[in-house]
């Protein structure tokens, strides 16, 4: 099933007259996105960070801590290490389990000191080896004044989860980020923003099996400078604009792949009492830097999402194009594009799901012409439930199957990942 990457792209352009972003800060290459996922990252929620102090469970003076407990993604993987259909090994069991904090103080009344010391192990049946200590760990300053909102953050992911879509394997990566953020209010409707970060992407493979994909190719250093001007007209509309500079600077001296780039940005947003939509398009050129394989690319990067929020139902189509780094010998990068729908529902007070399916394409860039063009279609699906059991305690089930079907023989490939979990303390994202 071919996806014409031209219906993304129209969708999302068609989409700027009446969606946007979150305003968030976004790498020119989106490695992996997890099927059914939502793009529109940024900045932390200054209400959501208040609810989560609130909710803390412990408090010692001005200071409020939450404890967090987990049994987690308990699941069952029918691909491990992400082989091709016809070289798949045998199944295998994961899970992790992690204790940790989460801590809050407020100094003055527009300032907000955050942190969270996440760890867990990651525990596999039959792959010993790959058992390890990972975790999250943070520390953010937040500060919403009259006319002027600042947000620092560094914080280290270490997880087990997909690094490529070329390898669906879950497997050890770890992130170290450096982010800053600032707005000023000009005006009654006008603002500036700028914005600014640092990645450091690292791909843990001790304990890999031989053979194992050489994923230690896309270890690399990404730093990106954006800045620009916001509108609001009202309180349920918002439009950007703005200029975008990116750097990626590759660990391998195997295969480099460092380039850099600018995009002119625009983003659009809506949000009413029963509709909202998002959207962002990113008008990328990117160059190779010295002797680095990349090809020079032309693009456009976008994201775009429409939901309709119901008592008990709320469904919402989106459509994303993101740039890859290929591991393969033979190919630069590849376009990603996709479309889907996702449900989610809520029948009773202590209990929500969701479900969603996407289909899309992955169209390589060659480089060089003897290499035979490649195109990958992906087909994805799945689904969650949460019961909350009781106050803090939440009991979660979760199952995703993605195919791939590649015009190259003996590429096809699949990842089929069942999981469960139970979750005491709040575990909504890093900072809440």
């Amino acid at each position: 099933m071919r996806l014409d990457r031209r219906i993304a792209v129209g969708a999302a352009l068609a989409a700027l007259a009446v969606l946007s972003t979150s305003g968030s800060l976004y790498a020119q290459f989106e490695e992996y996105t997890q099927p059914g996922a939502d793009l529109a990252k940024g900045e932390v929620d200054p209400e959501a960070l208040e609810r989560a102090i609130e909710e803390s469970r412990w408090r010692l003076g001005g200071l409020r801590i939450d404890p967090w407990l987990a049994l987690r993604n308990v699941s069952w993987h029918d691909n491990p290490s992400g082989a091709a259909n016809d070289t798949q090994t045998d199944s295998d069991i994961s899970a992790n389990a992690g204790a940790g904090l989460r801590a809050y103080v407020h100094t003055g009344p527009d300032v907000i000191w955050a942190a969270h010391a996440l760890p867990e192990y990651v525990w596999w049946a039959d792959q010993t080896d790959r058992r390890r200590l990972n975790g999250r760990y943070g520390l953010g300053v937040f500060g919403y004044f009259n006319r002027l909102t600042l947000q620092a953050t560094a914080r280290r992911s270490e997880q087990l989860r997909v690094v490529s879509a070329e390898v669906p394997q879950e497997t050890n990566a770890r992130s170290d980020e450096l982010g800053l953020s600032t707005e000023v209010v000009l005006g009654s409707s006008l603002s500036l923003y700028a914005e600014g970060g640092r990645a450091e992407v690292r791909n843990v493979l001790d304990g890999e099996p031989p053979g194992a994909a050489p994923l230690e190719r896309l270890d690399r250093t990404e730093d990106r400078v954006r800045g620009g001007f916001r509108y609001r007209p009202g309180s349920r509309w918002r439009f950007g604009v703005g200029m975008e500079w990116t750097e990626a600077r590759f660990d391998s001296q195997a295969r480099d792949l460092s380039n850099t780039g600018t995009a002119p940005v625009f983003d659009l947003a809506y949000k009413g009492p029963k509709f909202e939509a998002s959207a962002a398009v990113e008008l990328r050129s990117l160059e190779p830097d010295g002797d680095s394989e990349f090809v020079a690319t032309d693009t456009t990067t976008a994201n775009a999402r429409v939901g309709v929020d119901g008592n008990r139902l709320s469904p919402a189509v989106y459509t994303r194009r993101t740039l890859a780094f290929s591991i393969v010998e033979g190919y630069s990068h590849y376009e990603s594009d996709v479309v889907g729908i996702e449900i989610e529902a809520t029948p009773g007070r202590r209990t929500a799901f969701r479900v969603f399916g996407e289909t899309g394409t992955n169209d390589y860039t060659s480089t060089s012409a003897p290499v035979p063009p490649r195109s990958d279609d992906v087909v994805s699906y799945g689904g969650s439930l949460r019961i909350q059991l009781w106050r803090s305690l939440a009991l979660e089930l979760s199952g995703t199957r993605s195919d791939f079907d590649s015009n190259l023989p003996g590429e096809d490939r699949s990842l089929t990942v069942i999981g469960a979990g139970i979750t005491f303390g709040q575990d909504r994202g890093d900072w809440y």
